[in-house]
């Protein structure tokens, strides 16, 4: 059985406007949650990460 990666990339920084982390994209509650969440919920994270940065890229073109 394969678990869900995470998405943390060692960048730990909460961005205060969105709050946001910097380096994953994922809200506080997501991360402190993140050990003890199932799989589906780690999916559902993940689609909800893709969604940020789309929107986040889309509303400031200089971020990437």
């Amino acid at each position: 059985m394969t678990t869900v990666a995470s998405p943390c990339i060692s960048l730990c920084q909460i961005d205060a406007p969105t709050s946001l982390c910097k380096g994953c994209w994922r809200t506080l509650d997501e991360i402190v949650a993140w050990g003890t969440m199932p799989d589906d919920g780690k999916r559902q994270v993940w689609a909800q990460i893709e969604q940020r940065r789309v929107q986040v890229v889309f509303s400031d073109p200089l971020v990437e």
